[in-house]
């Protein structure tokens, strides 16, 4: 079996013959489609077991609600293919987005995980278009993902993956933005990573999806997420200006973190409190800005700490709340 393509269920009952037929319509010719029915109370049960029925590529596993985290880990073991990808099941995906992709991976046994454009927010005002041009990183591939800023689409799915990488690795179960947990350790095990211009995968914004739900429980983590992978690279002199960068996103989401509807005061104070032990001195921010404009965005924070860089901010856009 060369691919195994996972695709985690849950409430998708209006969405999920879509998915399914834009997964066919691949073309493949060696392929398992897992359908994880993760405890589902609409019809997508029911709908898994019909589409189970109509193509001997489709299998259904059924279990109690455990999240997508626990659904994705349950269709890795139970895959079988050699190459493993992941849909949610209220996306799509584009005309020839595996094919080809899969024929490049199976050609290039020194390339472990293939990264294919994505239509984020698909179906929105807000909709664009992630696209990288043909290029294959063969050394220095975790500070190279750092330097294309990997960390801004570290989607687990438009991806696609040797099977080996998922050996010991398993998506945090309970956790929001898993993703941005477990991307940074499947890249560290990667002897190549190729950017494919070829096809697309619509990821599709949908009221209720867990993206459009801005809570802080969600928030959080992302934020620790994205801090953690700067403090483990903050110190390497190579990736000094990536770092500062990392930097720069980390602050953009601790801003945002604080301004959640419903957000934890206490708790923020804490967030705030350890973040501030962390970043980087203020001539380390200076001497990355790469011009005047960002400098002068920076230059608050010396003042004011970053307590009160974060307070102001949030005050001023109070108005602005997701």
């Amino acid at each position: 079996m060369k691919l195994s393509i996972i695709i985690p269920v849950y409430n998708v009952e209006k969405h999920l013959v879509r998915c399914v037929e834009s997964v066919i319509a691949q073309e493949l010719t060696d392929y398992e489609i897992i359908l994880i029915d993760d405890g589902a109370t609409d019809r997508s049960g029911v709908l898994c077991d019909e589409l189970q029925q109509e193509h001997d590529t489709i299998r259904a596993v059924h279990q109690k609600n455990g999240g997508l985290s626990a659904a994705r880990n349950t269709g890795i073991e139970a895959s079988v293919g050699d190459y493993i990808t992941f849909v949610d099941s209220d996306d799509e995906l584009c005309h020839n987005s595996l094919k080809e992709n899969l024929e490049f991976l199976v050609n290039h046994p020194e390339v472990d995980m293939l990264e294919y454009p994505v239509e984020v927010h698909a179906c929105s005002p807000h909709a664009y278009r992630l696209s990288f041009p043909d290029e294959t990183q063969r050394t220095d591939i975790f500070a190279d993902w750092i330097r294309r800023e990997g960390y801004m689409h570290c989607y687990a799915w438009n991806k696609l993956y040797r099977r080996e990488l998922w050996h010991e690795t398993r998506f945090p179960v309970g956790a929001f933005y898993e993703d941005t947990a477990v991307m940074p350790t499947i890249v560290r095990q990667c002897r190549g990573i190729h950017y494919s211009s070829q096809g697309c995968y619509r990821y599709i914004m949908h009221p209720g999806t867990i993206t459009t739900s801005y809570r802080y429980d969600k928030q959080r983590q992302l934020f620790e997420n994205n801090h953690r992978l700067y403090k483990e690279i903050k110190e390497d002199n190579a990736l000094h200006t990536e770092a500062m960068r990392l930097w720069t996103c980390c602050l953009n989401l601790l801003i945002d973190l604080g301004r959640c509807a419903d957000v934890d005061r206490s708790d923020y104070e804490t967030i705030i409190e350890d973040a501030d032990k962390h970043r980087p001195a203020y001539k380390a921010l200076i001497k990355a800005a790469p011009n005047a404009a960002t400098r002068a965005k920076l230059l608050p924070l010396p003042l004011v700490g970053l307590r009160g860089y974060c307070h102001s901010y949030i005050t001023l856009t109070k108005s602005l709340q997701p």
